[in-house]
């Protein structure tokens, strides 16, 4: 028999034993007190029982997290004393008390753990930010080791997170925040929402439910990024801004329920579900060579728990069983242009997967022996399973193939998009750096990546090739084969003896094992290599074999996929504990606990207690407690093989290095012992106590440096290693011994009748007593803890405030090393300094907070709010800067409560199908299912349409509501257009953006009794709305411009017939969730006692149809698109960035070709020609500029211009007229380049500025003087040729303005004599300006020189160049003064100067040409042109190609110009379209059973509708689908009456029409995983479409009843093409209905009579299936919806 089995029978055997010593207690007298665990205790006791605790136990109430708004524990938490925030470099936060470890703090939510992330490390990091703090009764601080009551990981102590349970009266509470950063340009950017609503007290049974929605707001970087020297050019990128820690939405609902059997028996569940969508971005530098990383994380949790609480005799007892899962994805991209909002930016990096799953069933006892012995006593077994990416040495794996384009579909590919492929690549890479590494074990157990089995396929040494692929490159095998009689290698490398051994031993082992080879192979080792690497498929077939493979075969196949590992850890314990009163002052509580491990065997526990009343009072306590406590390692810490990060450079030459985990399997349990003591007291006005404690720690736990790297790119050597540096290695280790020692003092104080106060001090002594690696003092501990807070409360004028703060002082802070970072080369050089000197930076600091409410009653409540009021900031902290809230708490009933019980019958008419005003439906195109009034009751489940109780008359009515709705979008990165393909009506799904929208609606109407069997009803409405509902439903209307018919209603009763003819409301099903509007036709309804048959028939066309969807097909079609940046310039610059002719002649087969060579036909040049020239100068600039200088040169071949001709003179005269004829048309030519990009780019345009060229002939002139003698000299320099340099300063620019010329300036382009001549002042003083520079600029070059020559002035005013000053020392003189920009001439030996004119030269420089000039741009552009043409040219072809963040895509900016100009025929991404329903007929059957239950059957099915056709395309053409009959729909339902105030609705139906399976249907791809390639090959039918939703509503608004409120919580599942439109939720448009599954949470209250407010938010709104994109399939979701809206009866 095993340990485990052992262990399981001991436990067992333990458990009967101490159930059995306890049994004759139970028959005890019934009066003797029964007690419960401390933590377990509800209600105001808490505080009492945590008197009574040996241990220190602080209770944060609800009152305090209302004081402070806590939104999460988070926010709470940390104002306790002893309890200290930290923070590990990744930004996660973790809890440490009394200075333990974050892993030494176990985190419960109603006495279970959380389930977060595999490893323990980091201590349940961020959970406390997971865990909203609103839906929270009480939190539970238990300080000191804990493990003898909890079991593993209490060694600091306890967090348990008491939530709220079910009221017994019905309660409404909504909550909503603002918030701003002090940074933020909005007014409240981020917003918290929160709403519960309980039941009450029905019978036996009382249910609650709660919601949220959290903005985790971005902690934005205070720290600028690195400086790397470089050029960074921000204008051309979208990085965003470095965010420390995650953030995004959070989302949570729940659902609590107790059922009390009777006053011994309860039965108790909580069920949860949290979701979140965050993200983050990260760049470490302002490199260029640095990609912006980019991490996308989405989570979910579900929490399931069931308790079943008993009491007999002076025993109770609880069953409990909790079961948790948390689901996480995480997926890291890289970019090297920002976020764009253009296709095909991104690398996808990495991707990691948690899958993490605990089940706990555990029993718990307490029983009275007599007055003075209480045992409590229980037995559990938790199961623990996690598998994902991170487990890769876990016992178990397995392998995971995945396709880059599941987790991005904005990622970079290879030649993008098909536009230029490589001869023989028949495929098109996306850029995946995604691959399953092989490891292998180093000498110290690190894991180290097993490049010879991936490159050679060699498991072993002997496997080896012996020639290396660096052999193969250094000695150019490639070549040719290593002569046995020559001494040198192909590429004339002396070879060594040694090298000449090993390759021929390659080459005998590769013609073994390929024989057919060995005699036609003459280079078999670089046939080896060269046909391996190649990437061409065919060539690769050719490559021989070595150990099975070709060279680099195992290594591709590893693309694309991961290895995940699989563990399962299993826990078992019993425990018993005694609360032994030995008299009325002293108490001890003995506790022993036994713990099984199926990884760590077992551990037993102990702790002994005390309690003492002093002087034997008992408001006067002195406590102490010994104890022992433990903690596990988790699977983190075991099995991880994980690249937290990647290396990435950050300057040329210079990386920050990655970090890599690696699991220790042998690392052992920690395990402490723990003292304390205490001394605390309260009276009327004061709480304090205080008190010591020592915590040794055995096998503590830290990470370190291995002193190992992962190198996955070895490559790269030397100076090139920087591009891709290796990762450090990181693992986990016990180094001995860690001592923890500490005073704690609190005090809390009233002053007066409102004020009070509270001061908390906490000091460590928390010291490394093993590691001489790491510093003495323990990282993150402060010396000393301050908590800080005053308070003041009137109950009398509402007014209430607190302000708060929390001071760390001398604590060393581990993240100045983590965040400060390690770089390469230096850490490889042995000189990293933070790894040699250790430094980590001591830090004091404190952060302060404030809130002021205001409380009009006990029911409403407004506030303000500061946190971080200092703006105290702190990277390595991740502190947030100063935040803004602002709120309002409301809460309706809980015991003035008016609200209307579902359960009981209401002494009015209602119509199901309709709002109730004034008894008569009103409703045309909603279900009042929770619009208005009337949630249906079971007692009116079944009910006659006809309401026979009605007197003969007319009464008017009528409604205004006013609606607000927004729904969250993702907006992702996508371009609408490809070289072949495009998202057409698609689009709007594409750019699924936030929206908001208004509307308003009056409905006017009357209802006539014609004759006590004939009632008439007709109401119409008017409305209008602004803005955007969904993605794609828009309107411009402002007012009441949309006029509609709702309802006309002639109902006749004929026994026990109602039959009705007209536009009828019809809710189909128990719900009216499929439908619930209106239809035009007749209706008979046959009412019994219990049953009901509604049957009819009509037109569903005005209700039904859904234009938006979000799902998606693809067509194929003639595609008009607009150009790309190469297709508008028509230079392929991105291949050929310096070669003009390969950029414009050269094809996708990649053959270069010179300039006699003729273009290829897919070439730039080939389509101009075949397809656009002569038909559009809006294209293919570049080509028309070459025409025009074709046509020149073909002139001047024309002309004689030899020198024996005596006409040369005139030939000259003809090609210079000729060539400014032709530049002046190429300026025109460029004018429209000019005019369409100033109007697509406006900023880039006027941002893009050349400067003239200063032309020759002037200078800068100054004079300097003798320091001794003051002997004046002058001096002469040269002007500065382009002042637009980078080398000149930035205001020179800006004085020397009229030298430069924006790329928008027409003027200057195409009439540069007339821009001369109007700006000649401003450039003869630009000139001048610039001289002046020049000079001081001249004269700093003379510095601690000498002299050369120098300019002597005479006395007429000339000057005389002069070299008699040579060699002089230039500091013997000063600069005196600038004379200017001068010119001068020679005559008669003199030098004559004057102010220099430069307007004439500078319009020849930069403006003319002769026609045997070069020009500027011959090597650029093919040809020479004058320099401002150049510039311009080159400036206009810069902003094409730099906009969009160097979008190679089709630019759409273009098309809007220009519009589509290039035809190619592709894809079209459209949107689904569900048609609507032309004419039905329907039956639906209802049964009510008993008091409570009812049941409804229903059937459609429409008939005689026009034929819908759709286009699927399937490669080459369409396969065409029509359908006539679309709706073949049966349901079923149920509705059941929980109590008096909850109701239980389900639905259940299928569509089996051939259109619902159409519909549910998908497109087939054949796709090569790793690839662009997307080949469809048409459209697969789906199974049938079915259709289902579970609601719970608690209360009922009435608008007679004023203050009654409603509430409730669904969740719809409806398959695409299960679903029409006119849905009947109320809550979502039709788009959130069809093929989306989701969760909404809705309320309603009436404030007064005839007014309803009510709110929905949808979330958590998921596809059932897939939609297209042009990248294949995808998995989506819709953004969250909200819907407020009011409606006013009158």
């Amino acid at each position: 028999m095993n340990r485990w089995e052992l262990t399981k029978r001991y436990l067992v055997l333990s458990s009967a034993v101490a159930l059995w010593l306890n049994a004759p207690l139970m028959v005890m007298a019934d009066n003797a007190s029964v007690t419960t665990d401390v933590v377990h205790v509800r209600g105001t006791w808490a505080e009492e029982e945590a008197k009574l605790n040996p241990q220190q136990v602080q209770i944060i109430t609800k009152k305090e997290i209302e004081k402070k708004q806590a939104k999460s524990v988070e926010d709470i938490i940390f104002t306790q004393t002893g309890v200290s925030r930290t923070v590990d470099a990744m930004g996660r936060v973790g809890v440490s008390i009394r200075g333990a470890e974050a892993r030494h703090t176990l985190i419960l939510v109603d006495g279970q753990p959380v389930l977060g992330d595999f490893d323990k490390y980091s201590g349940a990091a961020d959970e406390v930010q997971r865990l909203g703090a609103e839906n929270v009764e009480r939190i539970e601080v238990i300080q000191g080791a804990a493990s003898a009551k909890y079991g593993s990981d209490a060694i600091g102590g306890v967090v348990n997170i008491i939530t709220k349970k079910a009221l017994k009266k019905p309660t409404l509470q909504l909550n909503a925040e603002g918030m701003r950063r002090k940074s933020d340009g909005d007014v409240f950017p981020f917003q918290n929402f929160y709403i519960r609503a309980d039941s009450g007290q029905m019978g036996k049974l009382k249910v609650g439910l709660s919601g949220s929605k959290r903005d985790l707001m971005p902690v934005l970087a205070f720290v600028k990024r690195r400086a790397s020297g470089m050029a960074f050019d921000y204008s051309k990128h979208n990085f965003k801004p470095n965010v420390l820690r995650y953030y995004g939405d959070a989302s949570d609902i729940g659902l609590v329920a107790t059922y009390e059997a009777n006053k011994n028996n309860k039965i108790e569940m909580r069920l949860n579900r949290y979701t979140e969508d965050l993200v983050r971005d990260i760049k470490h530098s302002d490199s260029d060579l640095e990609p912006q990383q980019h991490f996308k994380r989405t989570a979910g949790r579900n929490t399931i728990n069931l308790a079943w609480n008993s009491k007999a005799g002076k025993s109770d007892w609880t069953v409990e069983t909790n079961y948790s899962r948390i689901k996480e994805d995480d997926v890291a991209l890289i970019n090297y242009t920002g976020r764009s909002s253009y296709e095909g930016s991104n690398e996808l990096r990495y991707i990691d997967n948690i899958d993490h799953k605990q089940l706990d069933v555990r029993l718990n006892a307490n029983t009275q022996l007599n007055n003075k012995h209480r045992l409590s006593y229980g037995v559990s077994y938790a199961r623990e399973e996690g598998s994902g990416s991170r487990l890769k040495s876990s016992p178990n794996t397995s392998t995971m193939y995945i396709d880059p384009w599941e987790y991005d579909k904005s990622l970079l590919v290879d030649k993008l998009d098909r536009l230029v492929r490589r001869k023989g690549d028949n495929s098109v890479k996306v850029y995946s750096h995604i691959h399953d590494y092989k490891f292998i074990k180093s000498s110290s157990g690190m894991p180290q990546w097993d490049m010879d089995y991936e490159y050679y396929g060699a498991e072993t040494d002997a496997q080896k090739p012996g020639i290396t692929y660096d052999d193969y490159v250094n000695y150019g095998l490639s070549e040719g084969a290593i002569s046995s009689w020559s001494s040198t290698s192909p590429n004339n490398q002396p070879i060594s003896d040694e090298f000449r051994s090993r390759y021929n031993a390659l080459k005998s082992r590769l013609e073994a094992e390929n024989p057919s080879m060995a005699a036609t192979r003459s280079n078999i080792v670089g046939d080896y290599f060269k046909y391996g690497e190649s990437s061409d498929p065919e060539m690769r077939k050719k490559a021989p074999k070595l150990n099975g493979k070709a060279f680099l075969e195992e290594y591709r196949n590893r693309d694309q996929r991961l290895t995940t590992g699989q563990g399962t850890i299993r826990k078992m314990n019993a425990y018993i504990s005694d609360t032994w009163q030995v008299n009325k002052n002293l108490t001890f509580v003995p506790i022993i606990r036994l713990d099984n491990s199926s990884l760590f065997g077992s551990n037993l526990s102990a702790s002994m207690g005390m309690t003492y009343n002093v002087n034997g009072n008992p408001q006067r306590r002195f406590k102490a407690n010994i104890g022992t406590g433990y903690t596990e390692p988790g699977m983190g810490e075991l099995w991880y093989n994980w690249e937290m990060y990647a290396s990435n450079p950050v300057g040329i030459g210079v990386a920050k290095l990655g970090w890599y985990w690696a699991g220790n399997p042998n690392l052992k349990p920690e395990k402490s012992l723990n003292f304390d003591m205490s001394l605390e007291g309260e009276n009327k006005n004061t709480y304090a106590r205080v008190g010591v404690f020592h915590n040794r720690i055995k096998n503590y736990m830290s990470v370190y440096f291995t002193g190992e790297f992962q190198d996955f790119a070895p490559y790269l050597k030397g100076d090139a290693k920087y591009q891709r540096a290796p990762d450090m290695i990181y693992s986990f280790k016990n180094i001995g011994m860690a001592e923890i020692t500490g005073l704690q003092a609190e005090v809390q104080q009233k002053f007066g009748r409102y004020w009070s106060g509270k001061l908390g001090y906490t000091y460590l002594h928390a010291i490394n007593k093993s590691d001489p690696s790491m510093p003495k003092q323990l990282l993150d501990k402060p010396v000393h803890k301050i908590d800080i807070g005053v308070s003041y409360d009137n109950p009398k004028t509402g007014w209430n405030g607190s302000i708060w703060g929390d001071y760390y002082i001398d604590m060393l802070d581990s993240n100045t090393l983590n965040n400060g970072g390690n770089y390469w080369p230096d850490i490889l050089s042995g000189d990293a300094g933070v790894y040699k000197k250790q430094v980590y930076q001591k830090k004091t600091f404190g952060i302060w907070n404030l809130m002021v409410q205001k409380r009009f009653n006990k029911n409403a409540m407004m506030y303000f709010g500061i946190n971080n009021i200092f703006n105290h900031r702190d990277d390595d902290r991740a502190t947030q800067e100063r935040v803004y809230r602002i709120g309002v708490n409301l809460k309706f009933g809980g015991g003035d409560s008016k609200t209307t019980p579902i359960g009981k019958d209401v002494n009015k008419s209602a119509n199901t199908a309709g709002d109730v005003v004034n008894g008569v439906s009103t409703n045309g195109t909603e279900s009042t299912v929770q619009n208005l009034s009337e949630v249906v009751k079971l007692t009116d489940f079944i009910r006659s349409d006809f309401d026979t109780t009605k007197e003969r008359g007319v009464t008017f009515v009528g409604d205004y509501r006013a609606r607000w709705m927004a729904h969250d979008g993702s907006n992702r990165p996508q371009s609408p257009y490809r070289a072949n393909s495009y998202v057409g009506s698609a689009k709007a799904n594409m750019y699924d953006a936030s929206r908001h929208s208004f509307e308003q609606r009056i409905r006017l109407g009357f209802d006539a009794r014609l004759n006590p069997f004939t009632n008439l009803s007709v109401i119409g409405s008017m409305s209008g709305m602004s803005g955007v509902d969904t993605s794609w439903t828009q309107s411009d209307s402002k007012g009441f411009n949309h006029q509609r018919l709702d309802t006309v209603d002639l109902t006749r009763r004929v026994k026990k017939w109602d039959v009705s003819v007209g536009r009828l409301t019809e809710p189909m099903g128990a719900s009216g969730y499929w439908f619930g509007q209106s239809y035009d036709g007749i209706r008979g309804v046959w009412t019994g006692n219990d049953t009901q048959v509604r049957v009819g028939v009509g037109n569903f066309k005005h209700s039904t149809g859904i234009s938006d969807s979000a799902y998606t097909h693809v067509v194929h079609e003639a595609i008009s698109r607009p150009p790309t940046a190469a297709e508008l310039i028509g230079i392929n610059r991105d291949d050929y960035p310096y070669d003009i002719n390969s950029a414009t002649k050269s094809g996708s087969d990649g053959e270069r070709k010179d300039s006699d060579a003729p273009a290829a036909p897919d070439s730039p040049n080939g389509i101009y020609d075949s397809t656009y020239k002569g038909k559009t100068n809006s294209l293919y600039f570049y080509q028309q500029l070459k025409d025009l200088q074709d046509e020149y040169e073909a002139y001047k071949a024309t002309l004689n211009l030899n020198w024996s001709n005596p006409n040369r003179d005139q030939e000259i005269e003809k090609a210079n007229a000729k060539l400014v004829e032709t530049q002046q048309k190429q300026a025109q030519v460029m004018s429209r380049l000019q005019d369409i990009l100033t109007k697509a780019y406006p900023k880039e345009m006027a941002e893009k500025k050349f400067s003239l060229d200063i032309p020759s002939g002037g200078y800068t002139m100054y004079e300097i003087t003798n320091k001794k003698t003051g002997e004046k000299l002058y001096k002469t320099g040269d002007l500065m040729y382009n002042v637009n340099s980078p080398l000149y300063p930035e205001y020179l620019k800006d004085k020397a303005k009229g030298l430069i010329v924006p790329t928008d300036n027409k003027e200057a382009l195409v009439n540069p004599k007339g821009y001369v001549d109007k700006h000649g002042n401003e450039i003869n003083q630009s000139i001048s300006e610039i001289a002046k520079y020049n000079a001081t600029d001249n004269w700093k070059n003379y510095n601690n020189g000498s002299l050369d020559e120098v300019w002597v002035k005479q006395a007429d005013g000339t000057f005389k160049r002069s070299y008699d000053y040579y060699g002089q020392p230039s500091s013997d003189y000063e600069f005196t003064g600038f004379l200017g920009a001068k010119t001068y001439k020679y005559d008669s030996g003199k030098y004559v100067f004057s102010d220099y004119d430069a307007k004439e030269a500078l319009y020849k420089k930069n403006f003319t040409m002769s026609y045997n000039d070069y020009g500027e741009g011959g090597s650029y552009y093919g040809w020479g042109m004058p320099n401002a043409m150049y510039n311009y040219m080159y400036n206009l072809e810069k902003v094409v190609h730099d906009a969009e963040s160097e979008n190679k895509l089709p630019r759409e900016a273009i098309g809007k110009v220009i519009g589509n100009l290039i035809r190619t025929e592709g894809v079209v991404l459209e949107k689904d379209t569900v048609p609507a329903i032309d004419k039905a007929a329907f039956i639906q059957y209802k049964k009510q059973i008993g008091a409570r239950l009812g049941l409804q059957a229903w059937y459609l099915r429409s008939f005689g509708g026009k034929t819908h056709t759709y286009l699927n395309a399937n490669g080459n053409s369409n396969d065409e689908y029509s359908f006539s009959n679309v709706a073949h729909v049966f349901g079923i339902g149920a509705k059941y009456q929980l109590g008096a105030n909850a109701a239980v609705t389900v639905d259940y139906g299928q569509n089996r029409s051939n259109l619902g399976r159409y519909l549910n249907g998908n497109t087939v791809y054949q796709h090569e995983r790793g690839t662009a390639d997307f080949t469809l090959k048409g459209h697969q039918m789906g199974g049938t479409p079915h259709f289902w939703m579970a609601r719970l509503d608690i209360g009922r608004a009435d608008l007679d009843v004023p203050k009654s409120w409603n509430a409730f919580i669904d969740y719809k599942y409806f398959e695409h093409g299960s679903f029409f439109g006119g849905n009947g939720t109320g809550a979502v448009p039709d788009r959130y209905l069809d093929g989306v599954r989701s969760f909404t949470f809705g309320a309603g209250y009436v404030p007064r009579k005839d007014l309803l407010l009510e709110a929905f938010y949808t979330f958590d709104a998921k596809g059932t299936n897939k939609r297209d994109t042009l990248y294949g399939s995808e998995s989506f979701k819709l953004g969250d919806y909200t819907r407020i809206q009011g409606t006013y009866r009158f």
